[in-house]
């Protein structure tokens, strides 16, 4: 793709660039260094906690590719509504949003998003924590801005008739990614994570069909045993 268009990655909760597993004390490279194995024109780490920016500022110091770097210590919602996320068509935007809840992805920041004519969306949608185990709380509260209405970038989900919490979460699920085909995405297929009682999908999104194939290929030669989900 380099051939072809300037390659920007972008991560719109980048973190501090070092993850830790708490149980083991395990340490690894966060989003922000797998990105840089490879060969992007520039890279945007967006990181709303300050002091998880100045650490993830901090280590990237150093980096060999600290030049083609823009760290924006700043809520992605807040960087997204002020039109600084929006790239011309010779740039190949690949962004990765991994947000801790839905609240965290409102429609109309995805929507800035796909605005650009050149974006592939890799994407964590948490239905779990986010939806399935609030469901009850949805349907009880008598707001008309709940993170489920800014999520779904809707309201008529006060309408709906489902068996259970998961049905309701599926269709939810449903709803989103239907929105974001609507502006001509393709939607993938949907790995679930982890593979027993999962807490969310991951799942990209690219107008290109040669992105379903690369991800396809990708699904069949990582054997993990997780579950795919196809709508």
């Amino acid at each position: 793709m380099r051939r072809k268009w300037r390659l920007v990655y972008l991560d719109v909760m980048a973190g501090p660039g070092l993850c830790k597993i708490d149980e083991s004390g395990e340490e690894f490279a966060g989003s922000p260094f797998v990105a840089l194995d490879f060969e992007f024109d520039e890279f945007i780490f967006i990181e709303e906690q300050s002091n998880l920016a100045d650490a993830l500022k901090t280590r990237l110091s150093g980096h060999a590719k600290s030049s083609k770097v823009k760290i924006i210590p700043e809520s992605w919602l807040t960087v997204a509504e002020s039109r600084l996320l929006e790239f011309n068509s010779a740039t190949l935007v690949v962004a990765f949003v991994d947000p801790t809840g839905i609240s965290k992805v409102p429609m109309s920041a995805i929507r800035a998003l796909t605005k650009n004519p050149k974006i592939d969306l890799l994407l964590t949608i948490q239905h779990s924590l986010g939806i399935t185990w609030n469901v009850p709380q949805y349907l009880k509260s008598t707001s008309e801005s709940t993170a489920l209405d800014r999520f779904l970038g809707a309201r008529d989900w006060r309408t709906w008739e489902a068996k259970s919490a998961g049905e309701f979460a599926q269709r939810a699920v449903k709803h989103f990614c239907d929105s974001i085909e609507s502006d001509g995405f393709i939607g993938t297929r949907h790995i679930s994570v982890p593979e027993t009682q999962p807490l969310y999908r991951f799942t990209l999104f690219s107008r290109h069909p040669l992105a379903e194939k690369f991800w396809n290929e990708i699904l069949k030669s990582d054997e993990t045993g997780q579950r795919a989900f196809g709508f």
